[in-house]
């Protein structure tokens, strides 16, 4: 503006017009969608955001006194057709049926419908489990990212095998992309068994309490059949670029109502509805 216009606007006031659009592009829904998908990927993961928070005003008090700094968990999800490279996101910093809502909006946009099997994928997390059944039902499976569970399995190899720990984990991937989680477990439960002293952060301990809990969510060889993913990389790369590089940028603190209108700027970008919202605004 100052270069092109020789007009100086204040930053604040950038910042000010930037928040406004952010929360009312929030709102932008994109095209409709047409077409009937056979099998949708969805997936999602959470992340710390650093958040300020400032207590009310007075005049009596000077608010820098009330400032207190904290992390929430900024949550992000995707959807896509399956073999699909494109993909449609949500993100929010709030509670786990919110995220839950914009997964199943973000679903209806890649043509969900009641016959399409859903194929939810996670670090196994409880809210992610329970909200991918929430919003899907039976229509949905639910798989824990392979990468989870092989960096358990890798706690409690030197704990099987201290002689050999690296052909005992490479040999335990291979039974788990053949869905022979339950044998391993059984295998891991004797082992402990023989132990003693066992402290409740050993890693044979982890290892054994998180397969325990998942072991439903652990059916490798059925998703390699359908050519389905069983490792979660795509959403942790994707909160990485859409979340990480413009959220925790260095000495950067939000309020957590400009995080989520930040995060509305990110995803309307990535699902390419940003014309779409300036074409709302002209008509207007």
């Amino acid at each position: 503006m100052k270069e092109h216009y020789r007009l100086e606007v204040p930053t604040d006031m950038i910042r000010k017009i930037t928040q406004e659009h952010a929360r009312k592009i929030g709102w932008v829904k994109g095209p409709d969608v047409n077409k009937e998908a056979n099998m949708i990927v969805a997936e999602v993961d959470g992340g710390m955001i650093p958040i300020v928070e400032i207590g009310a005003k007075s005049q009596e008090i000077d608010l820098r006194k009330t400032r207190k700094t904290c992390w929430k968990e900024g949550k992000v999800c995707f959807a896509r057709e399956h073999k699909a490279i494109s993909r449609i996101y949500g993100a929010i910093i709030g509670s786990p049926e919110e995220i839950g809502k914009k997964l199943y909006e973000c679903a209806k946009k890649v043509g969900l419908v009641e016959t399409t099997y859903v194929h939810g994928l996670g670090d196994g997390a409880q809210w992610i489990v329970d909200e991918m059944e929430n919003q899907f039902g039976t229509q949905s499976h639910f798989l824990v990212d392979f990468f989870h569970v092989s960096e358990y399995l890798a706690e409690a190899s030197t704990w099987c095998d201290i002689l050999n720990p690296k052909g005992w984990l490479e040999e335990k991937k291979e039974m788990m992309k053949a869905s022979k989680g339950e044998k391993i477990l059984e295998e891991l439960k004797i082992k402990l068994c023989n132990l003693e002293n066992v402290s409740e952060d050993n890693g044979l301990v982890k290892c054994i309490r998180y397969m325990s809990k998942r072991l439903k969510y652990m059916d490798y060889a059925g998703a390699k059949q359908k050519d389905l993913p069983i490792g979660s990389g795509e959403i942790e790369s994707s909160h990485r670029h859409l979340v990480q590089k413009r959220l925790k940028i260095a000495g950067a603190w939000w309020k957590t109502e400009n995080a989520n209108a930040m995060l509305n700027l990110r995803t309307a970008r990535a699902n390419k509805y940003w014309e779409a919202y300036w074409n709302e605004k002209k008509a207007a």
